[in-house]
């Protein structure tokens, strides 16, 4: 992993980090085995991943492994929620920044889709990665798929009701709010697949991610502006 554009504010995490910068502490032996499963993931897949192979590139023991972890699949979806916090992070930072600033109401949804989209891409082959395997893990994986989706979903119910007040749009439910995150999502998946062409670099992939922002805007937009 490369370092991340973005600067971690004080309240960020610091597994999330982390992931993001590939700098863990090297006395905290979890957040090492967290990162180290998400450079593998980003790498080469889950499918290939081994024990073996993440103890080694976060330089602990199996013991200290299995100390955290009870096998792999338990490591790749603590993992899978580490990373979820990253975009969650960027989104609560530009709401933040955009409330009050006098933006119009596409404006204020371009800002927070654009820092949305902008996680995403950090390391787009770890997206991909994060999009395709934990659910298809098992009953375990789909769970913690539909928990981080939730999760999305509040986030844009909370993001919907601040809009709202300023701009005069409607309530978003639940419900369409997790129609709107799998739409989204179903987008920057289809961005991120063209990882499987072997020629494709992973700063090409960030680029057709960021590239969906006026879509992703347009979507958000016609979805809130037609609340009342």
């Amino acid at each position: 992993m490369t370092v991340s554009a973005h600067t971690a504010s004080g309240d960020e995490v610091p597994v999330v980090a982390a992931v993001r910068t590939g700098a863990a502490s090297p006395t905290d032996h979890r957040d090492r085995l967290v990162v180290a499963m998400a450079e593998l993931l980003a790498a080469q897949g889950y499918a290939s991943v081994t024990v073996t192979d993440v103890v080694a590139r976060a330089r602990v023991s199996k013991r200290t492994f299995y100390q955290h972890f009870s096998d792999r699949e338990e490591c790749l979806l603590a993992t899978y929620r580490v990373v979820a916090e990253g975009p969650l992070h960027m989104i609560a930072q530009a709401a933040e920044a955009a409330a009050g600033s006098g933006l119009s109401l596409r404006e204020e949804i371009a800002s927070v889709t654009g820092a949305y989209l902008a996680a995403m891409a950090e390391h787009p082959l770890l997206t991909r990665a994060m999009l395709t395997e934990p659910g298809s893990t098992g009953p375990a994986g789909r769970r913690a798929r539909r928990e981080v989706m939730r999760r999305f979903a509040d986030r844009l119910v909370a993001l919907a009701a601040g809009v709202g007040a300023r701009s005069g749009a409607g309530a978003l439910s639940p419900a369409l709010a997790q129609a709107l995150v799998g739409g989204i999502n179903e987008l920057v998946l289809a961005a991120v697949e063209s990882a499987d062409r072997e020629e494709v670099a992973p700063a090409d992939i960030a680029e057709e991610i960021l590239a969906l922002r006026d879509t992703v805007t347009d979507l958000a937009v016609a979805v809130l502006g037609r609340l009342d």
